[in-house]
């Protein structure tokens, strides 16, 4: 059989594509996390993160002088501690503290898959206790319903060792501090405890009795999904699974539908809103919104708001009070600028909807006293100051509207919960918010590959006070759990005392068990 000139061309050419392609498969970057670093990765990845603060950390430029060698000495140690392999999970824990180091409430570390052994069970706060749960949210002995020990060590000392991996605006906030409670061979370890497949737990009644249970530490269901994966491999997909798909995703648009009104009593609805981007061209759940202003209370649940629309902030301006006063001052939310950098342009801010200072329509006497209260700019830091102003909004009602906050609100939920606790017919619920107003900035890590997330702007009040990393304070405060009972948080409400008119609020300290 013979081959033809063209033929035979066209199959080398063939062969050498396979092969180039092969090369480029072997020479592209992975972007799955190693699982150990050595000495040498830990070093690189160590100065890459400090030269990315230096540059971009909007925190790190407020405070540089007294930061720059705190941050250099943490490295440094973080450095000389890890000299063999070092876990990618501890790692990445030694490099979520140093970050602690900036008082970010955005800083945060991503991309690493923590494979040590967790809490085999849930931990619910109630005052100044703790409730060990099972899966199904019910005590494990509900004759000892508290946890007062983990392997003889008291449950404060877990919970100061879990601090360390908190900002400081978010350091006693118990929903933060679940997220690494329940990381025991991590806390194990800082702690100086051994690790083992087990873990004894000491629980206590009201009477101050204990009882002490031994509990098996669970494979991660990660582990058992990649196992499954792994051998779903090598078959081909069937009907059945092509039906789970479906089953799966008409479940979860069914979860996205209960985010809609819902009646408590005969006098207040609650509604949920987690996006508030879709919630910009949501034209239904907008109605929603309408819908439950005209009732005498309406409970809106915000603890996991994302997004930057400002649509709901005018929307609940119906809320606030009336203001005589129509200067300019009166018009401005507050200020912001951005740390400077070639990546950042000057519309930087517009997502966050701050605009320059020379566009407002006033004379340059009025500018200057807007701005005189505002920090003197360090130049080569930070851009010029950008502002934003509040909703041109008039006031309706005397409804009341009650938000639920905790952590988890940022950003725009951030303004939303600043704004609106000043508010008379307004009663914030639940716990502090962290403070985090910024854009953010992304960036990620050669060897590691952990991604890393900073505050790239600073933001401030109309009278020139720092907001960014604050937090507001709700009226309110609430530990976070899914299992609200709703018609508790009414009496609640109802039973709080009156907010004099553009005042500063007095927080209200309840029981977790008034709700349950």
């Amino acid at each position: 059989m013979s081959f033809s000139y063209r033929s035979i061309v066209t199959l080398l050419l063939a062969i050498i594509l396979a092969c180039l392609l092969q090369l480029v498969f072997f020479a592209a970057p992975k972007n799955s996390p190693l699982p150990a670093l050595n000495a040498q990765e830990i070093r690189q990845d160590l100065y890459t993160l400090l030269n990315q603060i230096e540059q971009y950390s909007s925190f790190y430029a407020l405070t540089m002088d007294s930061t720059n060698a705190q941050l250099s000495h943490v490295a440094s140690q973080i450095a000389d501690q890890h000299q063999h392999m070092t876990p990618n999970t501890r790692f990445a824990a030694e490099i979520t503290k140093l970050l602690n180091i900036l008082k970010d409430p955005a800083a945060l570390v991503q991309n690493f898959e923590d494979k040590n052994g967790e809490l085999p069970l849930i931990l619910r706060p109630l005052n100044d206790q703790w409730l060990a749960l099972d899966k199904d949210n019910s005590p494990i002995n509900s004759s000892f319903p508290f946890i007062s020990h983990i392997d003889g060590i008291p449950i404060h000392k877990w919970v100061i060792a879990s601090q360390v991996y908190l900002p400081e605006s978010a350091k006693q906030s118990q929903e933060m501090q679940l997220s690494w409670l329940k990381k025991l061979n991590l806390l194990r370890e800082d702690l100086g405890l051994s690790i083992k497949p087990y873990v004894l737990i000491t629980l206590m009644n009201d009477d101050m009795q204990i009882q002490q249970v031994t509990l098996a530490l669970a494979p991660k269901q990660s582990q058992l999904i990649d196992a499954i994966a792994k051998e779903d491999d090598n078959r081909e997909p069937n009907l059945l699974d092509l039906i789970n798909q479906l089953s799966t995703f008409k479940r979860s648009e069914f979860k996205e539908m209960s985010h809609r009104l819902t009646t408590v009593n005969t006098t207040t609805v609650k509604l949920t809103i987690s996006d508030l981007n879709a919630f910009e061209l949501d034209r239904k759940l907008q109605q929603e919104l309408f819908k439950g202003m005209t009732h005498p209370l309406l409970i809106i649940d915000l603890r996991d708001a994302k997004g930057f629309s400002p649509k709901l902030l005018t929307m609940l301006s119906r809320y606030q009070d009336t203001d005589s006063n129509n200067t300019l001052a009166q018009d401005v939310m507050g200020f912001a600028h951005y740390r400077r950098s070639p990546k950042f342009r000057n519309d930087y801010l517009k997502p966050l909807h701050f605009m320059p200072l020379d566009t407002l329509e006033d004379s340059v006497p009025g500018l200057n006293s807007l701005t005189h209260n505002l920090p003197t700019v360090n130049e080569d830091q930070f851009s010029p100051w950008y502002v934003r102003t509040k909703p041109m909004v008039t006031p309706e009602g005397r409804n009341r509207l009650a938000l639920l906050v905790g952590s988890h609100c940022r950003q725009e939920c951030e303004w939303i919960a600043y704004r609106t606790n000043s508010w008379s017919r307004v009663n914030l619920i639940g716990e502090k918010t962290s403070g985090d107003f910024a854009r953010h900035y992304h960036f990620k890590l050669p060897n590691s590959r952990l991604n890393i997330r900073l505050s790239s702007s600073l933001t401030y009040d109309a009278q020139g006070k720092l907001l960014s990393g604050v937090g507001t304070l709700p009226d309110i405060l609430l530990p976070q759990n899914d299992d609200i009972q709703w018609q508790g948080l009414v009496s609640l409400v109802r039973s709080a005392k009156p907010k004099q008119h553009q005042s500063t609020p007095q927080s209200i300290k309840l029981a977790q068990s008034k709700l349950n």
